[in-house]
Formats: structure tokens, C-alpha cells, sequence
């Protein structure tokens, strides 16, 4: 019988924009959203925060340069929805159980990210759809 990886919650869910600050003004204007701290990760080449809304959050991602991912990202599909994330428990083994099943992963190892330990499943395993999971 196949594992499953079961999910809490919708963690969140991440949108690529071309300026940041531009994107939190509009949201708090709009929607009132709380002041996010921005944070520079040159690591994974964004500009990005998390801004908390009720029981999840949206990540805004701003590229540093045109030819980072989510820079690549936005010149190919323009700015929106980039990536949803899924919280888990024990996320190690949560990606073995996913590789185990056959799903292709970007990150085979939890790694440290802005929402806590994260690890990426490709999108053409998951309906075209990036998604990340997220223990914190």
C-alpha cells in the first residue's frame, strides 16, 4: 500500500511580483493586511515577506535580478500566483514518502526558508502546480 503525506493546512501561498513594496501598499490599502517585514534572500535571489491574513499568509516575491527563478518566472507568466505551500509535520519524511510514490522533487532534503523548514515538489507532479512544504 502506498504512504501518504498528509497535510495540516494551506500554509501559503506565494505570488511573484515586480515590486514588492508596490504589492504591500496596494494589499494594505485594499485589504487592509498588516506591515510585513521585507527581507532580502540573496540565496534564493528575491526580495520577499510574509504577510499574516487570518489563518494562513501570502508570500510576495520580488526577483533581485531577471534571470533568478521567480525573475524567469515573471518574464515567462507575468506576476500571480507562483506557489502554494502545505503545512507539514516531520517534512524529512514527508518528502522520502512523496519520492517513494514517484513525485519529482526539487528539494530531496528540508532546507531552511523564509517560513520555516521548506522542501519543494516539482510542478509536473502536482498539476502544474509549484508546491511547497513547510514545517514551522
Amino acid at each position: 500500500m502506498t504512504q501518504v503525506s498528509a497535510i495540516n493546512h494551506i500554509d501559503h501561498v506565494g505570488v511573484a511580483v515586480k515590486d514588492i513594496r508596490a504589492a504591500v501598499a496596494f494589499l494594505s490599502a485594499n485589504f487592509g493586511t498588516p506591515e510585513p517585514e521585507i527581507v532580502e534572500m540573496a540565496d534564493e535571489a528575491v526580495r520577499a515577506c510574509l504577510i499574516e491574513v487570518g489563518q494562513t499568509r501570502i508570500e510576495l516575491l520580488e526577483p533581485l535580478s531577471p534571470d533568478s527563478p521567480v525573475g524567469r518566472f515573471i518574464e515567462r507568466r507575468g506576476e500571480g500566483l507562483h506557489h502554494i505551500a502545505l503545512n507539514v509535520n516531520d517534512i524529512g519524511e514527508k518528502l522520502e514518502i512523496l519520492a517513494d510514490n514517484g513525485l519529482s522533487l526539487i528539494d530531496h532534503e528540508p532546507r531552511h526558508g523564509l517560513s520555516g523548514t521548506i522542501g519543494f515538489i516539482h510542478p509536473r507532479s502536482v498539476f502544474g502546480v509549484l508546491t511547497e512544504l513547510v514545517e514551522n
